[in-house]
């Protein structure tokens, strides 16, 4: 890498850092806010899907936008945006205007700006590190989301706690807005000369072309198709299952449960820190294969610590059986590295930057877009079955998806050739 190169990453790095911090302190401070002003757990489960769905429903058009103007630009006008929206919360809860209204359409506008400035960054980094980079910069972007992931509730909280929702709004904004000038140093050249028109009609058609694209790469199909029916099949297991065994079933105190919930963030950290050091040059189907079987395995484990013997051999809601369960989540999240990074190094591969935008915001709505689903899907079964037999009938389902994938997909999956080597 250029001197030049290492200073845009450097920035890129700490804007993307210092903007997600500011977003995990006010995801854990805001719900704790509506909670104590209104003691109401369907307004939290309200604020918690207004978080998401605004700027999944805007992501195609976040990746036109990515796609036809200045990367840079939304990169830092979107941490202005941000960072004015919230020092105005900031202002209101001084003023004692804050109210639930106020709240819930504050954050509809800022989950579409999250979106925005999501869709970009992450076709953007490609643009600013040579290929051979590409892996070890990966690891480097999970790491800083990891980190982010970690201090950023554990400071919304401590903030909350000592200064109230006022501060943990001023802090956060001025963080979007010291996030934004340091972005604003970076060199980038746009992908494009001019700028772009823009119209419902080519919005519609640039979504179309991005769909065009990923159905015409049979790679990047097998990828998406895997990772649709994996986070179907997986994600709910973490974020519906586990919460409901481990309080509802085994009786977890909530700060036994709370000292779970860092466990699979810590591992992606670990893993991210493993890939871009000692794996940086492994082979991408190697990574993923190992990764693949080693979650698997750690599933199939988790499953049969479920089952109501294993759980009183262990003393039920015990402090032995947390930590075992804590290193459990915590390898799961060490292979889900090894799985994520090598996916989106190789998508990033495939995809030409003039389409980037489009065809990772369409990528991240369908894949992600089975997850809601899939917890629907599995909320109800906790009706009918035990969390170890839902827990238990996924991991079997994964395992054969897991070789399928492996068996049928192609070797351009695993291993593609950057865009610019095909004719």
């Amino acid at each position: 890498m250029t001197n030049e190169q290492k200073r845009n990453f450097l920035l890129y790095s700490a804007g993307r850092l210092v903007s997600l911090i500011g977003t995990g302190v006010q995801m854990i401070a805001l719900p704790l806010y509506i909670l104590d002003l209104t003691g109401s757990g369907t307004l939290m489960g309200t604020f918690a899907l207004l978080s998401m769905l605004p700027g999944l429903i805007f992501s195609p058009i976040a990746g036109v936008l990515g796609d036809r103007r200045n990367r840079k630009k939304i990169m830092v006008n979107m941490d202005y945006l941000r960072g004015i929206i919230i020092l105005f919360m900031a202002y209101s809860a001084y003023q004692g205007w804050m109210n639930i209204a106020f709240i819930f359409t504050a954050q509809v506008f800022i989950s579409i700006l999250d979106s925005v400035f999501g869709g970009s960054t992450n076709a953007m980094l490609p643009d600013l590190v040579p290929i051979e980079f590409l892996t070890k910069a990966n690891s480097l972007n999970s790491s800083i989301n990891g980190i982010s992931n970690i201090i950023g509730p554990i400071l919304g909280g401590i903030i909350y706690g000592f200064g109230g929702i006022k501060v943990v709004f001023l802090i956060n904004g001025i963080s979007f807005v010291i996030s934004a000038i340091s972005e604003m140093f970076i060199t980038y050249v746009p992908h494009f000369e001019g700028k772009q028109k823009i119209s419902f009609k080519s919005m519609f058609s640039d979504i179309k072309e991005g769909l065009v694209f990923i159905r015409g790469r049979k790679g990047l199909k097998e990828l998406l198709l895997f990772a649709l029916v994996v986070n179907f099949l997986m994600a709910p297991i973490l974020t519906i299952v586990l919460p409901y065994v481990l309080r509802q079933e085994i009786g977890f105190t909530s700060e036994q449960y709370g000292i779970t919930q860092s466990s699979f963030t810590v591992g992606i950290l670990i893993g991210s820190i493993l890939i871009g050091t000692i794996f940086s040059k492994s082979n991408p189907k190697k990574s993923m294969t190992l990764g693949l079987t080693v979650e698997a395995v750690m599933f199939f484990i988790i499953s049969g610590l479920f089952f109501p013997n294993i759980v009183t051999k262990f003393g039920g809601a015990s402090w032995t059986f947390l930590i075992i369960l804590y290193i459990n989540l915590m390898i799961i999240g060490v292979s889900n590295a090894f799985i994520n990074i090598p996916i989106d190094t190789n998508m990033q591969k495939m995809t030409p930057t003039n389409v980037r935008s489009r065809v990772f915001t369409v990528l991240g709505l369908i894949a992600q877009g089975a997850v809601p689903v899939g917890m629907q899907i599995y909320g109800i079964l906790l009706d009918l079955m035990k969390g170890y037999q839902i827990a238990l009938f996924a991991s079997i389902v994964s395992v054969i998806v897991i070789i399928l994938f492996l068996k049928i997909a192609p070797e351009e999956t695993f291993n593609p050739k950057p865009v610019s080597e095909e004719a």
